[in-house]
């Protein structure tokens, strides 16, 4: 008996075996789409949109006196973490606003949380108007396109919740900060309660809506003032004593965010915090330092690195100055213990 194939049926065999090919491939890929790219100056636009959006909402919750306060935790010191619901709306707004790039993984102090829209809309500030605010400022920003991966966000909808709640909202900030490779290179820092954003790009400069774009070389010395947390300070203010006598006088503060204008506005010299902190109290503030020529390390004089797959915590203190960091960290490093925490 003799067997003749039909060629009509092995073809479509063949194409139906490619297909489950190419599907298999195609979802085993590591990378099963292909990476968009954005343009970097359009990610740091809706930055500092969210942050002003986020920072509206938290001016007007406070005002309404409708804060609904919470306790979601201790700190590493045993001091009780507070929520309130100006952090729930400020958070959802500014993640609301990032949605606007598909893909982009943000980061954010507050998980999301299911908020009825009508006790979010009527928070929602204008987004034309507030763009119209920055449009010419961020326009002068240079930019670059990179593939969506590289590019983290780190959000911190209410900073100086604590404080928030005492009444005392001089320390209280809204932060947004964009990371390229896990690197901070663009912060964007708002204060509801006085009306100003402090913006800064890594090589580029610094940006403030109530002095413009600040020149540092004929700035004077920073006094020698210390900045250190009036909440989780730790041993912080014994360690500053013994490593630099009296030389220094030591500022508590509420708020990173606040800390870090007090060095970028030059009423600072350095910001010390020794034991752990959240990335995104810190992200904001590492970009503006740095784009003020500064640098913030940790105590074991290391960067702080901010990819998304990272230890959200940075569990060996802090250091930074707008100039002299590591002259300063070798000070301080003899008294410091092998861990970095006091």
């Amino acid at each position: 008996m003799q067997i003749h194939p039909n060629l009509a049926n092995i073809a479509k065999v063949l194409v139906g075996l490619f297909f489950v090919y190419l599907l298999i491939a195609i979802f085993s890929a590591k990378n099963a789409m292909p990476d968009a790219y954005v343009e970097l100056r359009d990610v740091m636009s809706y930055a500092v949109l969210a942050v002003e959006m986020g920072g509206h909402a938290v001016k007007k919750i406070h005002e309404e006196q409708g804060l609904n306060i919470e306790e979601k935790g201790q700190t590493d010191v045993g001091k009780a973490e507070l929520l309130t619901t100006a952090d729930l709306v400020s958070n959802h707004l500014m993640l609301g606003l990032l949605e606007r790039f598909p893909g982009l993984t943000a980061i954010t102090e507050e998980k999301a949380e299911d908020l009825p829209d009508k006790d979010v809309e009527r928070y929602r500030e204008d987004n034309y108007a507030l763009w119209l605010e920055f449009h010419k400022i961020l326009e002068t920003l240079p930019s670059a396109k990179y593939p969506l991966h590289r590019i983290n966000v780190w959000v911190d909808p209410l900073d100086a919740t604590q404080e928030y709640t005492e009444g005392l909202t001089q320390y209280v900030t809204t932060m947004a900060c964009v990371t390229i490779d896990g690197k901070a290179v663009f912060g964007a820092i708002y204060r509801p309660f006085d009306n100003e954003t402090v913006l800064g790009l890594v090589d580029w400069g610094v940006y403030s809506t109530r002095s413009g774009k600040i020149d540092y070389s004929d700035f004077p010395p920073a006094p020698k003032k210390v900045m250190v947390s009036r909440s989780h300070a730790g041993k912080v203010k014994e360690f500053v004593k013994e490593a630099l006598s009296d030389e220094y006088e030591i500022i508590p503060a509420g708020g990173a965010g606040y800390k870090i204008l007090n060095l970028i506005n030059n009423t600072a010299e350095f910001y010390v915090h020794t034991t752990a902190i959240k990335k995104w109290d810190l992200c904001a503030a590492d970009a503006i330092i740095r784009a003020a020529g500064g640098a913030m390390i940790d105590l074991e004089g290391s960067p702080i690195s901010y990819w998304s797959t990272s230890d959200p915590i940075s569990r060996n203190g802090l250091l930074t100055a707008r100039k002299g960091v590591y002259q300063a960290f070798n000070k301080l490093k003899p008294f410091l213990k092998p861990t970095g925490k006091q």
